[in-house]
């Protein structure tokens, strides 16, 4: 409990010196803000958080939070949930999956994907899964994914500033019968506990 209650203190301290700096930097006109409507002194504060966490190159978590947020802008699907996802799916940028093959949503080489895959043992047995050679090709392909399954419908009709509904309609409905995007009945809860232990809410553009 003290050593969980000292990294909640880092990382909460760590964003508030972040926002500190920003209000500051914005005061002076250096509020580096892109097209895609990233804050750079957000990306690069809430990566460093995150590289702290886990151990993942800061380069690698910014590159992957503004491939995240330019798909926001192009196809109006939430960058927060996208960027949560990923966390957790792949320990934050540092696992196995992700270090040979930078998957990070855990995505199987299944039907229809043709392109490059990446071989390693998964719940009792070989299991092939999608290999990319960018962060933008994953979240692009992410989202491709989550097109081509009609009970992921719902997530895609939500607007890209409601993160909620994103996470509820790829949450699993029985009534509906339709599954959700992981089988843990805790998944959604834990993509949001990342959300909200990341801040990464301070990443959407209301």
């Amino acid at each position: 409990m003290y050593v969980f209650t000292n990294y909640r203190l880092t990382i909460t301290l760590s964003l508030l010196f972040f926002f500190i700096f920003r209000a500051e930097a914005q005061k002076q006109g250096a509020g580096n803000t892109q097209a895609s409507g990233v804050d750079s002194v957000a990306v690069r504060a809430i990566a460093e958080v995150i590289s702290d966490s886990f151990g993942a190159r800061v380069e690698l978590i910014e590159e992957f939070i503004r491939e995240a947020k330019q798909l926001e802008t192009d196809e109006k699907v939430p960058a927060t949930a996208f960027i949560g996802i990923a966390i957790l799916e792949s320990t934050g940028f540092t696992s196995y999956l992700y270090q040979n093959a930078k998957n990070p949503f855990g995505m199987r080489a299944t039907p229809p994907w043709k392109g490059a895959t990446f071989t390693m043992w998964h719940e009792g047995a070989d299991s092939p899964f999608r290999k990319y050679e960018t962060p933008g090709e994953a979240v692009r392909d992410f989202a491709t994914f989550l097109r081509s399954r009609k009970w992921f419908r719902d997530a895609l009709k939500c607007a890209p500033t409601d993160v909620e509904c994103f996470i509820n309609g790829l949450s699993a409905n029985w009534k509906k019968r339709e599954p959700g995007y992981a089988s843990d009945p805790e998944w959604p809860n834990k993509v949001r506990r990342v959300i909200k232990t990341y801040q990464l809410e301070t990443l959407t553009i209301k």
